[in-house]
């Protein structure tokens, strides 16, 4: 077999095709996946001085007998998820480009996607499996009959909104849009590397694949760390290990080590690093490092790193009750996003630098600035490299809590202001925010901040969130939403819109004795919880439009006194409101619709907004937005058009007029869709 270093350019480029054998799954990429290789894209762009990234092996053997056309051709043993997704964006940069520069998106379809002079199944570069080939060629040729929930259609949508959001990051630090999408395509064919292992004639192709993906346990980058360290250590081995890494390996597991190791390298201000190639950005500095004395420092210095790391890890395990406290609640968060943060206070803490209660506020500050990204639901996988930055910008300063919240606060990491906060929580879903935990880490902050007499053991009650104004209606419940609308034309319209607000959810023991029965004997249940909010609930006369919305209001201000914000930001602009709304609209398939107040939650804005936008804006996929009944707008240029190309997408009409309810996505569908993902390949 021969080896050697490549990047997707090189690979792709001149006539050849890759072709999927029949023994390999179909594509099987799902959203953690994709998210993983955009911000791997993201990262470089942002970081244009930074090593490529490397993104493993590509396995490839001769096809044979070679195509009548002369393509060259060649099956991909392995790699073909990260080769299928990588071409996958191609494609999405293609089509997005070409409505401003067509010779551009030409360029890629031929240079990428297609071998141009040749017929028939040759025409494409990429071929994958039978099961994926027609959704395949349908995506190359620019065809609409794409097959909905195919796994290659759900990642050319996702990218399609990648791209239609880029606007929002401000072009990527003041380019054009168009030159921001050229910089993705030349990070994707230029920067990221492979190692193209070509087999040879006689190489059997299906024990290969065979021995790539059953090699049992593979090494750690802590055992390869671990082994490199002791290779340069001939003299003071013994004691090292003995002294150091023993003690560091019983403080923590093997996954919590790999992640002190990386730890380390951004704590040295290595914002580049991350967890793929940890051993090779150690083992750069470790060579830096001429003697073993030298190296014994360090990892002594590692393992006071991991003490204190531990107690990150086990916040039970610190002294002070001020600093356990506030580790905690970012332990009840479940973000190893947190960490390198933490770590860095905490060393400043044990150095003598900071008291317990300046600790626990630089803690609160990191803590607020998820919380708020959560509620406003700005929150991305992008995080962990804007919080590694806050280290790298923090440099030898003290990191103290006003200190964070201004660097946070700075270009770009969209620390949200108090006004965005209120506005989410009066008007937005929580209810679909973040993971369970997270939602219940805030519902009880909150319920905290009323204050009170008898001790509520959160823990041991296994409180869940219940909603007062319950999911499904009763007719008794309509009848009481019918009494007072508001602004809404009917109660089916307020129940969607207020239903998942904050100001209608609280937490409870009760969940299934409350269901759906009538206010009255839900403030019987909810007079007798511990919790203060409940409490709160219990003494309304009635629970509708107005109520909700008042205690949406009084929570807000409750978080915002918890969670502390930056000081004098302004909200979101109009700009990064229109990108939202883009990126929302892109992903809707074709034989679906939605309505205004749906997009307007699924892009974190107010209804009102959505309908200017539609009049005034060219948005992706307008014409899928409908009125909630699934009637035409009124604001509709021309209805009868607009009913036509519904129908020829698939769409059903009810009496020729109204879209099929069963065809509706709502804000759950426009959201979470695609969050049913598993571990790829």
């Amino acid at each position: 077999m021969r080896a050697n270093e490549t990047v997707l350019r090189n690979v792709l480029q001149g006539e050849r095709q890759f072709v999927i054998p029949l023994y390999q799954r179909p594509y099987s990429w799902k959203r953690p996946q994709l998210e993983r290789l955009w911000l791997d894209v993201r990262e470089l762009i942002e970081s244009p001085d930074t090593d490529n990234h490397f993104m493993g092996s590509l396995v490839l053997a001769q096809n044979e007998p070679m195509a009548a056309s002369g393509i060259q051709s060649w099956l991909v043993v392995d790699g073909q998820q990260r080769l299928t997704s990588l071409s996958v964006l191609l494609c999405a940069i293609r089509d997005r480009i070409h409505r401003v520069d067509s010779v551009f998106s030409r360029k890629v379809n031929v240079q990428y996607l297609t071998n141009e002079f040749t017929g028939s199944l040759d025409t494409y570069k990429l071929l994958p499996t039978q099961a994926d080939r027609s959704v395949w060629m349908a995506l190359v040729d620019s065809r609409v009959d794409v097959e909905v929930g195919n796994r290659l259609e759900d990642a050319y949508r996702y990218f399609c909104g990648q791209l239609e959001s880029l606007p929002e990051e401000a072009a990527f630090g003041g380019n054009s849009f168009v030159d921001s999408l050229k910089d993705v395509e030349r990070v994707v064919t230029t920067r990221l590397t492979f190692v193209e292992i070509t087999a040879q004639s006689g190489d059997n192709v299906y024990r290969i694949f065979e021995s790539l993906n059953n090699t049992g346990l593979k090494l750690t980058q802590a055992d390869l760390l671990r082994n490199y360290l002791f290779m340069r250590l001939p003299e003071r081995s013994e004691r090292v290990y003995r002294d150091h890494w023993l003690p560091l390996q019983k403080l923590l597991d093997e996954e919590s080590l790999v992640e002190l190791i990386w730890l380390d390298l951004v704590l040295k201000g290595n914002r580049s690093a991350n967890k793929h190639s940890i051993y090779e950005a150690q083992r750069r500095f470790l060579e830096s490092l001429h003697t073993e004395e030298a190296i014994e420092k360090w990892v002594e210095a590692l393992l006071c790193k991991a003490m204190i790391f531990r107690r990150v890890l086990v916040p039970s395990e610190e002294n002070d009750p001020v600093v356990r406290a506030a580790l905690d609640r970012l332990h009840r968060w479940k973000a190893k996003v947190l960490h390198p943060v933490a770590l860095r206070v905490l060393l400043a803490y044990d150095d003598g630098r900071m008291s317990s209660q300046e600790t626990a506020d630089a803690l609160r500050a990191v803590e607020s600035y998820l919380v708020r990204q959560l509620i406003v639901g700005t929150g991305r996988t992008g995080s962990n490299v804007l919080l590694a930055d806050l280290i790298k910008t923090l440099g030898n300063e003290t990191p103290y809590s006003e200190r964070i919240i201004e660097i946070l606060a700075g270009q770009r990491r969209r620390f949200p202001a108090d006004d965005q906060v209120r506005e989410a929580m009066i008007n937005q879903p929580f209810y679909w925010r973040g993971k369970e935990w997270q939602k219940n880490f805030i519902l009880r902050s909150l319920d905290e901040s009323f204050g009170r007499v008898e001790v509520v053991d959160y823990e041991k009650s296994k409180l869940t969130i219940e909603h007062v104004l319950p999911q499904q209606m009763t007719a008794e419940w309509r009848s009481s939403l019918d009494a007072n609308l508001d602004e809404f034309d009917s109660a089916d319209e307020a129940h969607e819109f207020i239903v998942h607000t904050v100001g209608n959810l609280t937490l409870s023991a009760y969940n299934g004795s409350l269901s759906n029965k009538p206010f009255a004997d839900k403030k019987k249940i909810l007079a007798q919880s511990g919790l203060s909010m409940n409490l709160a609930i219990a003494g309304s006369e009635s629970w509708g439009v107005a109520e909700i919305r008042k205690r949406s209001a009084e929570l807000a201000e409750r978080a915002i006194s918890i969670w502390p914000g930056p000081v004098g930001s302004s909200g979101a602009s109009e700009v990064k409101r229109l990108a939202a709304v883009k990126a929302v609209l892109s992903q809707i398939p074709r034989g679906s619709w939605t309505n205004i107040l749906s997009l307007a939650q699924a892009a974190g804005t107010h209804r009102r907004l959505i309908g200017k936008l539609l009049v005034e804006e060219d948005l992706p996929n307008a014409h899928r937005v409908l009125r909630s009944d699934g009637s035409v707008p009124p604001h509709s240029v021309d209805p009868e058009a607009q009913l036509r190309l519904l129908v020829s997408e698939g769409v059903k009409m009810v009496g020729g007029r109204r879209a099929s309810r069963a065809q509706h996505l709502g804000y759950v569908d426009l959201v979470h869709a695609s969050e049913d993902y598993g571990d790829g390949g």
